[in-house]
Parts: structure tokens; sequence; C-alpha cells
């Protein structure tokens, strides 16, 4: 009678590995065989370079359903996958890496999906390594740069990139291996996003699992997100990097002593010197060290974001400037897009709501900062997951989908129950507008549907609203927490076992 809870646990560990590996393979081969097979770097050269998978697929609302059908059942192993891994089973945080690392393989062959901006990075990590010169300004565009990549660029040709240095120097890791060809090239970039990507993964399962929560569902979470997949592996971006970056100045900052605090820092500019997005919950780490002068790092957050924008809107060069891109632009797939398309904003009244949408978001990390809780590290997830969730959500004008992963494991090291909902449904939703923009014009001619991007939108937004009210009352509980099945299975083995949440995070906070 003594073996039968240890017989029975075992057996339902095993069950819970089935399912997942079963779902695991179905959304590596949905991905391999329905999108990177069929969308693939075999396509012509020009096509590749402009980008866009209704350029290859062309077969109109078709293939437009097709392709959505095929994203759904992503989404369907998806949630199977994050079924199993909330419950439980041995060895679930390296499962859900391994099916990570799968995940990414499967669409390494698909030409960039949904963006060209991979085919540029391409062209800008040669310019900055082989030909000297640096990318972020107009005397580094592809177009004054006599390289067999940069002479393949067609998007964006004469326009430079925005990203930081560090991008530049990872980016050059693939340089030894690719040659000269532009294939080659495009595929090294792709690759290291699916790497930094399974890093950003992993990174997350481990700090969740060190603040006593369920790292295996964290891991998952951001690392088989069909977006996730989509978007790095498969499109090329470089927002893995900072992200990766960011994870690990998370995890340094719930550390205990001045070491843990340098390198939580250190991993905190790696990360803005990749990108410069996480620089806006930098004031959270200060207020989450030093909680007594919370208020005056929340006032001093607001006054400096203020006048940084407010440098921005008086023209000042060393703020504006012609590799913002998307930062200083209303873009369609965005409540201040809808808006502005609604009302007919110019260019002067879409300034202004850039304008407004920074205020905002500068006051939301105000907030945040003064009155959010931080006493845990998950706390200080869920504040950052705040901060960069609110502003993408509602007050970034220049929001494309692939941000998502900004705040996405961020939400998962938090595990607040309304913040998964809000970062997978969204991630889900998030596909509308992106299958809108590209079949708007089959759409328009289908099914009579004016403005469908906008409405994309629309209906995007309200799902994803709808989903974090109704997801967290059909399904309570807290999916944060070590799954049960593997916390008897620990007890009863003697080892193996994390300590109870919020217990390692008592330890490690100085």
């Amino acid at each position: 009678m003594a073996n039968r809870p240890r017989a029975v646990e075992s057996a339902g560990i095993e069950r819970e590995a089935w399912i997942f590996w079963g779902a695991a393979l179905l959304l590596a081969a949905t991905l391999f065989f329905g999108i990177a097979t069929r969308v693939s770097l075999a396509n012509d050269i020009d096509v590749v370079a402009r980008a866009g998978i209704s350029r290859v697929l062309r077969g109109g609302i078709r293939d437009l359903v097709d392709t959505f059908l095929l994203i759904v059942v992503m989404f369907s192993a998806y949630a199977a996958a994050l079924w199993a891994l909330a419950r439980g089973f041995r060895r679930a945080l390296a499962a859900a890496v391994g099916a990570t690392i799968l995940g990414c393989l499967a669409m390494l062959p698909a030409m960039p999906l949904t963006s060209p901006d991979a085919v540029h990075l391409a062209a800008d990590v040669r310019t900055f390594w082989l030909h000297g010169k640096w990318p972020a300004e107009f005397s580094g565009t592809p177009d004054k740069v006599d390289d067999p990549v940069a002479n393949e660029v067609r998007v964006y040709r004469s326009n430079p990139s925005g990203y930081g240095p560090l991008a530049y120097v990872i980016g050059g890791a693939a340089l030894p291996f690719v040659g000269d060809g532009f294939r080659a090239n495009l595929l090294g970039q792709k690759v290291i996003a699916g790497v930094f990507l399974i890093g950003t993964a992993a990174a997350a399962g481990l700090v969740a699992r060190r603040l006593g929560g369920n790292g295996a569902l964290a891991a998952g979470f951001v690392g088989l997100n069909p977006m996730m997949l989509w978007q790095y592996p498969g499109d090329g971006h470089n927002d893995s990097l900072m992200a990766f970056f960011g994870v690990v100045a998370l995890g340094l900052a719930v550390g205990k002593g001045w070491q843990m605090r340098v390198g939580s820092i250190t991993a905190g500019v790696a990360s803005v010197l990749c990108k410069y997005a996480l620089l806006l919950v930098a004031p959270l780490l200060a207020a989450f060290w030093f909680p007594r002068w919370r208020m005056v790092v929340a006032i001093g957050a607001g006054a400096v974001g203020s006048l940084l924008v407010l440098a921005y809107a008086l023209d000042v060069a060393a703020v504006r400037n012609g590799t913002l891109g998307p930062a200083t632009a209303v873009a369609p797939t965005t409540p201040l897009g809808v808006v502005s398309g609604i009302l007919g904003l110019g260019e002067r009244a879409q300034d202004r709501l850039v304008f407004f949408g920074y205020v905002a978001g500068i006051g939301l990390l105000a907030a945040v900062a003064a009155w959010h809780p931080l006493g845990t590290g998950r706390d200080l997830a869920r504040a950052v997951a705040l901060v960069m969730g609110g502003f993408l959500f509602v007050l970034f004008p220049g929001y494309l989908p692939w941000y998502l992963v900004w705040f996405l494991p961020f939400a998962a090291i938090g595990a607040s129950r309304w913040q998964l909902w809000w970062a997978g449904s969204w991630s889900a939703t998030a596909f509308l507008p992106l299958l809108a923009l590209n079949w708007q014009i089959s759409i328009g001619r289908a099914w009579n549907i004016s403005q469908p991007v906008r409405w994309s939108v629309v209906v995007a937004w309200l799902l994803t609203l709808v989903a974090v009210w109704l997801g967290p009352r059909l399904f309570p509980g807290e999916p944060g927490r070590r799954s049960r099945v593997v916390a008897r299975a620990g007890r009863v083995r003697g080892r193996g076992a994390s300590p109870p949440a919020g217990r390692a995070e008592r330890r490690g906070r100085a």
C-alpha cells in the first residue's frame, strides 16, 4: 500500500509528458510543413527581400483561411503543452527548452513572413563588421555600401537602422559561417534570433523556478508561443537579444548583495545596448532596491522621461533622428492608429498622438514605481510586465507584434493570472492584424469589408480584453506555482523539489 501513491504519481507524470510532447511535435510539424516549407528561403530573392507571406501564398482568401486554420492548430497545441507543463512531470523545464529548440529549427527554413527587417539587419551587420561604418547613420545605409547583401535590400534601402551597438556585435557571430550569400546571411541572423529566444525562454524558466514558481510553465509560455516562433527564428527580428539580457537582469536583481546588483545593472545595460525599449522600466529596479526612496524614484523617472519626450517634440537632434523608425510612427495596428485613421489625422496631429502616447507611458511608469507592490521578485516581474504591456497595448503608437517579447517573459515569471491571459491571448489575436495586412485587398474584394486592417485591430483588442476578464474566472488557481504533482513526487523521492513559492525570494532578497 505504501507504494501505491508513488505509482499513481508516476503514471500521472507519464501521461502529462506524453501530452506535452505530442503537442510540441504537432506545433513543430505545423510550423515546418504548414508554413516554413511552403514559404521558404528557396523562393525568388526579390520576393524574400521584400518579405510578406502573401507574396508567396497568392491564392487570396483560400490561402488566408488556410493560414488562419494553421495558426489555430498552433495555438491549440500551445495550449495543450502549457496545460501539461502546469500539471507537471519530471524534467519538465528541460522538456520545455528542448521543445523550444525543436520549434525554432522548424521555422528556420522560412523566408521572412511579415517584415523585411531581418534583410536590412543582415546588411547592417556586414556594414558594421566588414565595412567599418555605423549602420545607424545615413552614411551606413544599404544604398551607400557596396556589398552583395546590402545590394539585395529592397525595403528601407536608404534608411538607417535603429539598433544598439551590441546588437550588431552579436549579429557578427554568424559572419564566419555564411560567406557572402544573401540567403545564408539572412539565415545567420534568423539563427541568432532563435538562439536568443531559446535563451530567453530558459532564463525565464530558471528565474521563475528560483522565485518559487513553475519554471517549466514560464519557459514554455515564452519559447513555445507561436507568435514568438513566427517572429524570431521565422522573421529574424533581434528583440530576443534585448529580452534575454532583460530577463537575466531581473533574475540578478532579486539576488542578495551588491555583486548581484552590479551583475543586474551590467545585464540591463547589455539589454539597452541591443535595443533601447527596456530602458523604460529601469526605474523599477531602483524602486525595488530602495523601497524607502520609491516616491523619489517615481518622481525622478517622470521628470526625466518628460524631458526626453519634450526634447523629441522640440526637434532636438540628439533625440529626434532618422533611426527611430516605428518609435515615432503611428502604426495602423494600434488603437492610436485606428483613431488616427478614423479622424483622418495629418502628420502634425499624428505627432501629437505620439507625444500623448509617450507622456501617458511615462505617467504609467511613475504610477507603478510609486504604488505597485514590490516586496518580492515576482512583484517586480509583474510590475515590469504591467508597464511594458500597458505601454504596448494602449500607448505605444508604433507597436508591432514582435514587440510582444518585451513583456511576455516578465508576465511568465510574475505569473499573475490576468497577465498570463493577457500575454497569451494577445499573442494569438495579434495575428489578426498581420493576416489583414497581408490579405487586405483579397478581404475587401471577397467579403466586401472596407478597412479590414482597422477592423482586425478592433476585434483583436476586444477579444484580448474579453479573454483577460473571462479566463481567470473560468480557470481559477495559481498557474505560476510549482505543480502539485511535481511537489508530491519530490517529497516522495526526497529530492528534486524546489522551495515553496516565496521562500526562495525571502532567502535571496538583500
